[in-house]
C-alpha cells in the first residue's frame, strides 16, 4: 500500500511544474520512504564532481565530491543500482554512519546526469535491516520516473530562464534604439542613410547643420553632398561597401547647400537586414574643416620653428658680428628662409642717440632681382647648403644697397615707426607710405612703398631692428609674414648682442695684447704654484724661449735656474704674505739686474689665485748711478791725488836725487845696500803716484788699426818668465781674428793686467785666453747692428768670494798684500772707453773667467763703435 502511494505521488510529479528545488526535495523524501530508509541524498553531475542539490533527514558536509570518489562513484562507473552492507561501508567516505546503503543512478538515454543514496534501512521492528535485491528493483523503478520528472522541471526551468531573457533582451533592444536616436538626432556629426542606389533613407540633425539641407528637402532623392569631380571616387567606395566592407575615416571633401566645399571625414558601412543582406550604406560625416586648417597652421608653424631652431643654430655657431648679420640678413631674404626681397639690419647706437644702419642683403634693382632668383633657381640650393657657405665665407661684399643703408641714421628722438618699434618693442607693417605713417629716410633712401619693421629684443632691451620690404614682387607682408619674422627676431637678438659684445671683448682683448706685449719691461702672470701662465713679448725674448716652452713651467726654474724660490726674491715675499712686495735682484742669467713687483691675484673667494710679476731691467740705470758716484769720487780723488802727489813729488824727487848721490859715493856695504832698497821704494812710490794720476786724471786716445791677433802675441811673448815662477802654462786659442780699431799700448795694458792677475791666482795650474765670437751678447747690448768679439781669460786658480765679486772694480780695493787695487779698475776703464763691457765668473777654488765683449771694426766703417775718440 505504501508503495502505490509513493509512485502514485511520483506519477502527480509528472503533471506539477514546481520550483525545481522543492520537486527534488520532494522526491527525496518519497524514494527514502518507498525502501523504508531512515535518510537520503540527491547529487548531480558537474563537470568532473557531484553535488549535492537535496537531502532528506541527512545533515551532509561532503556539499562536493569526485564522480569517481565513494560508493556513489562505483555506481557512476557501473551504471546500475547497487545494495552496500555494513561489511561493505566499513573505510567508506560517507554522508553519516551506516548500517547499509543503497545507490541508484539517475539517468536518461543511459547519460547518467546523477545519484541517489539512500542510508540504513528500517525493518518492521524498527531496527536497522539490509537493503534487498527488490529494493533495488524498486528504486531503479523510481530512479526512471524522477529522472524523467527532474528532467522535465529542468526543461521547464530552463524555458522560464530563456523567456525571462527574451523579456530583457526586448526591453534592453527598446533602450538602445531609443538611445540610439537620441544619439543620432543630438549627433554634431552627419549620419545619413542611403540605400543601394545612393537614395537618402536617413538624414540626421548634425547633416542639416553641416550640409544645410533640412530632412524634408533629402529624404527619397539622391544623396546632394558630393561634388561632381568626385563621383567616380564616391562609386568606389560604394562598390566597396556593397560587398561587406566598412571605410573608416577616408578625408573628402563635401558640397553644401551654398555651394561651398568642406573638409570631412567620412566612415562607410553597410546596412544589413535581419537575413545579413546588405539592403544600404550608413555614413558618418564629421565635420574637420577647423582641424584642417589648426593642421595646416600647426605644420606651417612646426616648419617655421624648425627653421628657426635650424636657422637659430647656424647663427649661434659664430660670433663675428659681421658674418652674423651676414647669415641673418640672408636668411630673412631666402625664399626657403623668410622670403622678404629686401633686409636692412639697424642698431642702437647709443653714443650717437641714433639707429644706424650697419648692414643689408636684397638687390638694387629689378634686373638684379631677376639675375639673383634665376641664378638661385638653376642652382637649386637648400637654406642649409647657402648657411654653411656663409659660416665659411670672408665678406668682403659691398653691394649698392648695403652702401646706401650705411647711410642712414635716424634719430631716436623722431616719432617715425623704426623708432617707436624700438622703443615700443613693437612690430609695425606699413602697408601703403602714402597713406600710413612712414619713415621719411628710409622711403627717400631705400624706395619702398610698404614695409615692415622688427625690434631686436635682448634681454628686454631693444638693441636695433629690422626693416624688410617685397619691392619687387609686390606680395603684401601678411601677419603670419610679421609673426614669422618676429619670432625670428626674437631669437637672433640675443646673438646679435652676444657678437657684439664679443667683438668689443676681442678688440678689447687685442688692445691689451698688444699694449701687453708692447711693454719692454718683462711681465708674467703665475699660479699659486708659481707656474707661468702668461708672459709677454719681452720676457720671451730676454729669455730666448719660445711661448710653449715658458706656459706651466715654475718661474724659479727659467730665471733664477734654481730648483726652489730665492729667498730675497719679492715674487716669494708676496706668495707667502699675500701682499704686493718690490725688491732688487741682480741676476746673473738674464745678465743683469732687476728691479721686481709682485702683486697678488685673489679669486672670488678671497684665495690666493697666483701673482702678476713685473720686472724692469735697472742694469744701465745703476750701472749709470755708479759711474756717476765713480765719477764724484774721482773727481774728489782726482783733487786729493793731485795735491797728494804735488806734495809727494817733490820730496821724493829730493829723497831719490840723495839716495842716488849716494850710492854713487858709498862703497859697497850694508849702508849702500840700504841706499839701493831706498831708491827701489822711491820708484815703486813714483809707479803708484803715476798709476794714480792717470786713473783720477782724464786722458786722450790715439787710436789705430790692427789685428786682435798680433796683440796677443805680444803679449804672450812678455809673460814666459813669469809663468815660470808659479808653474803654470799659458793657452791661447784665436778661434777668429778681429780687427780693432783702438790704443794698442791701453789694450796691452788690460791683458798684461788680466794674465798677470790669473798668474798672481793660480799655482801649478792652466790660464787660457780665448778669442771668439760670443754665444750671446749682455743685456745692455743685446739689441745692436754692432759686432762684437770675446776676449775670455780663465785660470784654475783659487777663484774669488762672493762677497768680493761686486767690488774687485773699485778703484783701491785689493787682496793682495802689495797691490795698489787699481789694476782692474783702470782695465774696465779702458774697456768701456772702447765701447766694451768686461764680466766676470768666479769659484772659489775652481778658478776665474774674464770676458771682456769688445767691438769689431768694419773696413766698411759702418756702426763702428770704438772708432770714435
Amino acid at each position: 500500500m505504501r508503495e502505490r502511494h509513493a509512485l502514485y505521488e511520483l506519477i502527480r510529479l509528472l503533471e506539477t511544474s514546481e520550483d525545481i528545488e522543492l520537486l527534488l526535495e520532494r522526491l527525496i523524501y518519497h524514494i527514502t520512504e518507498l525502501i523504508n530508509g531512515t535518510g537520503g541524498v540527491i547529487r548531480f553531475v558537474k563537470g568532473e564532481d557531484l553535488h549535492i542539490v537535496a537531502t532528506y533527514n541527512i545533515e551532509s558536509d561532503k556539499t562536493t565530491m569526485s564522480v569517481d570518489q565513494g560508493i556513489c562513484g562505483e555506481v557512476i562507473k557501473d551504471g546500475k543500482a547497487k545494495i552496500f552492507n555494513r561489511d561493505q561501508l566499513e573505510g567508506k567516505d560517507l554522508d553519516i554512519p551506516a548500517y547499509s546503503a543503497i545507490c541508484i543512478p539517475l539517468k536518461v538515454q543511459e547519460e547518467i546526469f546523477g545519484t541517489v543514496l539512500v542510508y540504513n534501512k528500517i525493518n518492521s521492528d524498527h531496527g536497522f535491516a539490509e537493503f534487498t535485491a527488490e529494493d533495488a528493483e524498486l528504486g531503479e523503478l523510481f530512479s526512471g520516473l524522477a529522472s524523467l520528472i527532474i528532467l522535465k522541471a529542468l526543461r521547464l526551468k530552463e524555458l522560464q530562464e530563456k523567456e525571462i531573457e527574451n523579456k530583457k533582451a526586448i526591453e534592453q533592444i527598446d533602450e538602445l534604439k531609443s538611445y540610439l536616436e537620441s544619439l543620432i538626432h543630438s549627433s554634431a556629426d552627419a549620419i545619413v542613410a542611403t540605400d543601394l542606389n545612393n537614395i537618402v533613407t536617413a538624414w540626421n540633425m548634425g547633416a542639416e547643420n553641416i550640409f544645410g539641407y533640412k530632412k524634408e528637402e533629402v529624404i527619397g532623392t539622391p544623396l546632394p553632398v558630393i561634388p561632381d569631380f568626385l563621383r567616380e571616387v564616391e562609386r568606389f567606395y560604394l562598390e566597396k561597401v556593397t560587398h561587406g566592407e566598412t571605410l573608416k575615416d577616408i578625408e573628402t571633401v563635401g558640397l553644401t547647400k551654398d555651394g561651398k566645399l568642406i573638409e570631412v571625414s567620412t566612415t562607410f558601412s553597410p546596412i544589413k537586414n535581419a537575413y545579413g543582406e546588405i539592403i544600404g550604406i550608413s555614413r558618418i560625416v564629421r565635420d574637420i574643416t577647423e582641424k584642417k586648417k589648426l593642421e595646416k597652421d600647426l605644420i606651417r608653424r612646426n616648419e617655421e620653428l624648425t627653421k628657426i631652431l635650424f636657422i637659430s643654430s647656424a647663427v649661434r655657431s659664430t660670433l663675428e658680428l659681421n658674418k652674423l648679420l651676414r647669415i641673418i640678413l640672408t636668411v630673412i631674404t631666402m625664399g626657403e628662409g623668410l622670403g622678404f626681397n629686401r633686409a636692412v639690419l639697424f642698431l642702437v647706437n647709443e653714443e650717437t642717440n641714433s639707429l644706424k644702419g650697419v648692414m643689408a642683403v636684397g638687390p638694387s634693382s629689378y634686373e638684379e632681382a631677376w639675375q639673383i632668383w634665376s641664378s638661385m633657381a638653376q642652382e637649386k640650393k637648400t637654406l642649409h647648403e647657402v648657411l654653411n657657405e656663409l659660416s665659411r665665407k670672408e665678406f668682403v661684399e659691398d653691394s649698392f644697397l648695403e652702401r646706401m643703408c650705411r647711410n642712414i641714421s635716424i634719430s631716436l628722438n623722431e616719432n617715425t615707426p623704426i623708432v617707436k618699434a624700438v622703443k615700443e618693442k613693437k612690430t609695425f607693417n606699413i602697408k601703403d607710405v602714402h597713406e600710413e605713417e612712414a619713415d621719411p629716410v628710409i622711403i627717400q633712401q631705400l624706395g619702398s612703398s610698404a614695409y615692415a619693421v622688427v625690434p631686436l629684443i635682448s634681454k628686454d632691451k631693444a638693441i636695433g631692428a629690422v626693416w624688410v620690404d617685397n619691392m619687387y614682387t609686390r606680395k603684401p607682408i601678411t601677419d603670419q609674414d610679421i609673426n614669422f619674422l618676429k619670432g625670428f627676431a626674437d631669437h637672433v637678438a640675443g646673438a646679435i648682442e652676444n657678437a657684439w659684445i664679443f667683438e668689443k671683448i676681442e678688440k678689447a682683448e687685442k688692445e691689451l695684447e698688444m699694449l701687453f706685449n708692447s711693454i719692454t719691461d718683462l711681465i708674467y702672470y703665475t699660479d699659486d704654484n708659481y707656474s707661468i701662465k702668461k708672459a709677454n713679448k719681452s720676457f720671451l725674448d730676454k729669455l730666448g724661449i719660445s711661448k710653449k716652452d715658458v706656459i706651466d713651467k715654475k718661474c724659479f726654474q727659467l730665471i733664477h735656474k734654481t730648483q726652489h724660490p730665492l729667498t730675497e726674491c719679492p715674487h716669494r715675499k708676496a706668495m707667502e704674505t699675500g701682499k704686493a712686495m718690490v725688491g732688487e735682484i741682480e741676476e746673473d742669467y738674464l745678465d743683469g739686474v732687476y728691479l721686481i713687483s709682485s702683486s697678488p691675484i685673489f679669486d672670488k673667494n678671497g684665495n690666493l689665485a697666483g701673482t702678476i710679476n713685473v720686472a724692469k731691467d735697472i742694469t744701465e740705470f745703476r750701472s749709470l748711478k755708479e759711474k756717476i758716484l765713480i765719477m764724484e769720487k774721482m773727481a774728489s780723488l782726482g783733487e786729493l791725488a793731485a795735491k797728494v802727489a804735488h806734495e809727494i813729488r817733490n820730496p821724493l824727487l829730493s829723497i831719490g836725487g840723495f839716495a842716488k848721490r849716494l850710492d854713487k859715493e858709498l862703497e859697497e856695504g850694508k849702508t849702500k845696500e840700504y841706499v839701493k832698497i831706498i831708491i827701489e821704494e822711491v820708484k815703486r812710490l813714483e809707479r803708484i803716484l803715476n798709476e794714480i794720476l792717470s786713473f783720477v786724471r782724464p786722458y786722450s786716445m790715439d787710436r789705430e788699426k790692427f789685428k786682435i791677433k798680433d796683440l796677443v802675441d805680444n803679449v804672450v811673448n812678455l809673460f814666459e818668465a813669469t809663468l815660470k815662477e808659479h808653474n803654470n802654462k799659458l793657452i791661447v786659442n784665436v778661434e777668429e781674428d778681429f780687427m780693432v780699431h783702438g790704443n794698442y799700448d791701453k789694450l796691452k795694458e788690460v791683458l798684461l793686467n788680466l794674465i798677470l792677475n790669473a798668474n798672481d791666482a793660480t799655482d801649478n795650474g792652466i790660464i787660457t785666453l780665448k778669442i771668439k765670437r760670443p754665444d750671446r751678447l749682455p743685456s745692455s747690448r743685446a739689441i745692436t747692428e754692432k759686432e762684437y768679439f770675446v776676449i775670455e781669460v780663465s785660470d784654475t786658480g783659487h777663484g774669488i768670494k762672493k762677497e768680493n765679486l761686486k767690488r774687485i772694480f773699485d778703484p783701491f780695493f785689493t787682496t793682495k798684500t802689495n797691490g795698489t787695487g787699481l789694476g782692474l779698475a783702470i782695465s774696465k776703464r779702458i774697456i768701456e772707453d772702447h765701447g766694451g763691457i768686461i764680466k766676470v765668473e768666479s769659484e772659489v777654488d775652481r778658478g776665474t773667467t774674464f770676458k771682456i765683449y769688445f767691438p769689431a771694426y768694419k773696413e766698411e766703417g759702418g756702426n763702428n763703435e770704438n772708432s770714435s775718440s
